[in-house]
């Protein structure tokens, strides 16, 4: 783990080599995950998602419950309910926060134009990072991410409006087609800790 350092309060400055030691975890593929986020306060219900991204043609769809349409972002241009614009990879994850998930270091929480800044590196559970970060402005003000070291992947968000939570992460073949739109059942309950 080259630039990661474990159980040691962190400066602002150590933020660009973490983002790079995180991207360094995972290949670049075509992977399909699916999970659910839930407005932090436990006042809403759940909404689950479905999603496709490939790191090598840098597009994406994203299906969610409740949603008739299909946000998509395929060779430099974001479709969503809003209409279509061009805008780059890194920055059409707004629209999806979900879609950051499956590419970590590009959450906003890596420094500089982002508001919150890494401040602690924790490895829980053998192969888990727990990555805390605080608010530029306000320490007390934190959000986690929870990053699966063997595929690169953040399977846990913790933000400051929503929880997201992967349930399921695979590699999809090259020649497999994109799933078609899921049904999504009705969430019994908030998906288990697994770590």
């Amino acid at each position: 783990m080259g630039d990661m350092r474990f159980d040691t309060v962190l400066a602002a400055i150590d933020a660009p080599s973490l983002r790079s030691a995180v991207a360094a975890l995972r290949r670049p593929a075509r992977r399909l995950a699916r999970g659910a986020s839930v407005l932090r306060g436990g006042s809403s219900q759940p909404r689950q998602f479905q999603l496709v991204v490939d790191e090598r043609d840098e597009g994406w769809t994203v299906d969610r419950q409740g949603d008739r349409h299909r946000d998509q972002y395929a060779e430099g241009v974001l479709h969503s309910v809003d209409g279509r614009v061009e805008v780059s990879f890194a920055r059409s994850g707004t629209v999806a926060p979900s879609v950051r998930l499956l590419t970590p270091e590009l959450l906003s929480l890596w420094g500089s134009s982002a508001s919150f800044v890494p401040v602690l590196v924790q490895r829980i559970h053998g192969h888990w990072l727990l990555v805390t970060c605080e608010h530029e402005r306000d320490p007390a003000d934190r959000v986690t991410v929870v990053i699966d070291e063997r595929d690169g992947v953040a399977h846990r968000w913790y933000g400051t409006t929503e929880v997201t939570v992967l349930t399921e992460v695979r590699v999809m073949n090259n020649d497999e087609p994109a799933p078609p739109r899921p049904r999504f059942s009705r969430l019994s309950e908030w998906p288990a800790l697994e770590y």
